[in-house]
């Protein structure tokens, strides 16, 4: 296992993170090592230094493409132990609340183009579900943004009516998803939650990430992919003849064409360029898993399904109701940052904020359930490290002036709709040195070097 003696510069992922919900049963490739040695004497076509959902993608569109390719993926702990193993199980758009501060900033054509490509995403990753059989839960839900407050429900409405607007100016530029409005007790009637002012709904999933990551890794592996799992990456340095080599923590280098960094939260600590910059920010994020009370009525309980956003409660909460999947009747819930003393900017993931912790613990009782005194039972309390950007978009492309070596980073805690179609840009990138014309100009990785646009 790595260790922080062999760590360099900023914070590696720590060796000992809080145990995950989706890892308390360890995937079969969890500690894989595809070779017992580091495969130092060979020259790879790509190494990919990161191993969640945007590495996973890399690996198997490459592979898809080209399956002869010889790829090594490094993992400092073990496979999908990040954000991607460690998040609350939601799989949905959402950046539909933000398409008027993308039109004022970005302009109309780059918001429509990111809430396209969420969509598309969000389709793509249940399309590979389905036609390769996953067995991660994968659930289509009723999925709801509630409001508790009357300014910030009607700013939404807002936002909805515009985006509605553009939807019948130019249907084919624009998501095609539609949602429903809900207010005031009819809002709390279909949702369950009390004291929330109206609610939207629409279509998303919920799954376990953990198993959909790995066995999207597993695929790759049946193709060819060398997984090297507690292997570190500190260094990445080009060599005079182009190609680049990785300085890992079990005392040995390896050496690849290209290099991959999938390493979101952790790409600071890899690239002084990109932390120079200071255009990405890692934050811990918390999530509980918890068994409701007895005492909490039955129909209650079958109200608060699927799953939800509650967008102004503190920097906004949200839960997944685990109802006929394996672990059936748990909520988790996730969120707090409000609740916290501090402002959670670090890159450890081995121990808990108390204070968001207790939080999370009575919180549903708090905005679900109307204050229903009474006892929970919390399965697991966890958290992981997210990845933000001023502007609310990933970093995607070459690092600008060191050919050969490219990223996919920045998922801003929205990864399972953001990371699948960014990995698909990228690849592409990659193998036909071109952008698709779908991608979003203000996903270009070169942005992080330029004026950052504030778009929070």
């Amino acid at each position: 296992m790595a260790t922080y003696e062999n760590y360099t510069g900023f914070p590696h992922p720590h060796p000992n993170p809080t145990p995950s919900y989706w890892q308390l049963q360890p995937h079969k490739i969890a500690e894989l090592r595809t070779t017992p040695e580091l495969p130092s004497d060979v020259e790879f076509d790509y190494i990919i230094i990161g191993s969640g959902i945007s590495g996973a993608t890399v690996a198997h569109k490459l592979l898809a493409g080209d399956p002869i390719l010889s790829i090594l993926m490094l993992e400092a702990r073990t496979a999908s132990s990040a954000s991607s193993g460690r998040n609350g199980g939601h799989c949905r758009t959402g950046y539909w609340a933000l398409f008027n501060r993308y039109v004022e900033h970005l302009g109309e054509d780059e918001a429509l183009k990111i809430l396209k490509l969420e969509e598309t995403n969000v389709a793509s990753i249940a399309e590979f579900v389905r036609d390769n059989q996953v067995d991660c839960d994968f659930t289509t839900v009723e999925t709801a943004d509630s409001f508790k407050t009357q300014e910030r429900f009607d700013a939404a409405i807002n936002v909805l009516d515009a985006l509605g607007d553009t939807q019948k100016r130019r249907p084919n530029d624009a998501p095609s998803m539609q949602r429903k409005v809900w207010r005031g007790q009819e809002a709390r009637d279909h949702t369950g939650i009390p004291d929330i002012v109206g609610a939207i709904t629409y279509s998303g999933h919920t799954q376990n990430p953990y198993k959909l990551v790995c066995r999207m890794l597993e695929l790759s592996l049946e193709r060819g992919l060398n997984l090297q799992t507690n292997t570190t990456a500190l260094e990445i340095t080009q060599n005079t003849t182009g190609g680049w080599t990785v300085k890992t923590n079990r005392g040995g280098d390896v050496h690849g064409k290209q290099v991959v960094m999938a390493t979101n939260a952790y790409t600071t600590s890899l690239h002084p360029g990109v932390a120079a910059t200071g255009f990405i920010t890692s934050k811990r994020s918390h999530c509980s898993a918890i068994r409701m009370g007895k005492d909490i009525p039955v129909d209650a309980r079958a109200l608060v399904r699927g799953s939800c956003g509650i967008k102004d409660v503190g920097y906004g909460d949200y839960y997944m109701y685990r109802a006929q999947e394996e672990g059936g009747g748990h909520l988790l819930y996730g969120g707090g940052l409000a609740q916290a003393r501090t402002n959670e900017v670090t890159k450890d993931d081995s121990h808990l904020n108390s204070d968001i912790s207790d939080y999370l613990r009575s919180a549903p009782r708090r905005h679900l359930f109307g204050g229903h005194e009474g006892e929970d039972d919390v399965v697991l309390a966890w958290c992981g490290i997210n990845c933000y950007t001023p502007d609310t978009c990933p970093v995607v492309g070459p690092v600008p002036g060191e050919k050969g070596l490219w990223m996919s980073v920045g998922m801003n805690g929205h990864g399972m709709a953001l990371a699948y179609r960014s990995a698909e840009a990228l690849v592409e990138m990659m193998t036909t040195g071109k952008e698709p014309d779908w991608f979003p100009q203000s996903f270009r990785a070169s942005r992080a070097w330029e004026t950052p646009i504030q778009v929070r």
